[in-house]
């Protein structure tokens, strides 16, 4: 009798489990093929979003091996970038190096000096580049050679390079006088010749005082929030608010240092960290201020092992993975495409017409 009761009760035991599992299996399918379908409609919005955007990147850093990066089909470039041409004394040289290689890979590249240039790379499929100067050449700088320099394709022109020197003050800095009176002359020829001027590693004063000074949007195109990572390079609400008070844009930038947050500041620096920078600063100035920036390797390496950053920053495919972040975060597609690159094209309108 023990036995039978045993074995009937394993026999319910066995149908009432049998029966659950019937019951359950096709949830469980049902739940793995919505999650299956969600994770497609977001690559494939993702994807969508990639083909219908103009891409800007506000500052990459140029190797010859980054190029290994760089999509060889001509339709799936469509990224523009401003490329930062160094810090050499001889400026009029190297942006003749740089357009004697860009002429001779002309296919898949071309030097972006007008607004409509930025228009025909994307409808071609090249990549567009800006040239972009962060440290001011030693010596005179005058009318007459930042003409040079502009016939030679620069648009970017950053005042200081996180050091004082006869324009300003960086932000490295503990004392910033501000714009020196060569400095006010340089940002009204800038003005004048339609050249963009940058305030990314200026110091708080030099960029207030060019903010202010300025007829045309400022940019501070690689640059974060001070409040959210207290360091240097990173811009108060005071600098962000008067950056977008010209009509400019702040770039969100990928460097590890400007990122990290916590008190061990040689930990972290990833996407978490990044979108907490764009968050912050599209609440404080507005969405139509806010661009972004990787001042990296154009392969997505950053330049210095230390201001190594996640998987997902690490690697040329970083704005895709941040778009994708922001949207579960309920961005709309018009403000994404507003991040990725219309920000960055409404200040060149306007300042290169």
């Amino acid at each position: 009798m023990q036995r039978d009761s045993f074995s009937r009760r394993n026999f319910l035991r066995s149908m009432t489990l049998a029966g659950a599992a019937c019951l359950f299996r096709p949830q469980i399918m049902m739940n793995r093929v919505w999650a299956d379908e969600k994770k497609l409609r977001k690559a494939s919005f993702v994807s969508d979003l990639f083909n219908e955007s103009l891409v800007i990147d506000g500052i990459v850093n140029w190797r010859a091996k980054s190029l290994e990066a760089v999509p060889k089909s001509p339709g799936e470039i469509k990224r523009l970038t401003g490329i930062n041409v160094g810090a050499q004394t001889v400026l009029v040289e190297q942006l003749a190096k740089f357009n004697r290689w860009i002429r001779a890979h002309r296919n898949a590249f071309t030097v972006i000096r007008t607004s409509k240039d930025i228009t025909d790379a994307r409808t071609s499929g090249r990549y567009g580049v800006i040239y972009y100067v962060q440290k001011p050449p030693a010596g005179t700088i005058n009318m007459e050679s930042l003409e040079q320099w502009k016939r030679e394709g620069l648009r970017i022109f950053q005042m200081t390079y996180s050091e004082s020197n006869a324009l300003g003050g960086g932000c490295d800095d503990g004392d910033d006088d501000g714009l020196t009176p060569l400095g006010e002359e340089v940002v009204q020829n800038l003005n004048r010749l339609g050249m963009v001027v940058d305030v990314s590693h200026c110091g708080r004063q030099t960029t207030l005082d060019v903010c202010e000074l300025s007829k045309y949007p400022v940019t501070a195109n690689h640059a974060n929030a001070e409040a959210v990572t207290e360091h240097q390079r990173n811009k108060s609400d005071e600098e962000l608010k008067a950056v977008a008070a010209t009509g400019g844009v702040v770039g969100a930038v990928t460097v590890g240092r400007f990122l990290r947050r916590g008190e061990d500041l040689m930990v972290g620096g990833g996407i978490d960290d990044l979108i907490a920078h764009i968050d912050y600063m599209v609440d404080l100035i507005g969405i139509d201020h806010v661009g972004l920036a990787s001042d990296c390797w154009l392969d997505g390496i950053q330049v210095y092992e230390y201001d190594t950053t996640d998987k997902y920053l690490n690697s040329y495919a970083r704005w895709k993975h941040v778009v994708r972040r922001l949207r579960e975060m309920g961005y709309s597609k018009e403000n994404l495409k507003k991040l990725l690159g219309l920000n960055f094209l409404r200040v060149y309108q306007k300042v290169w017409g």
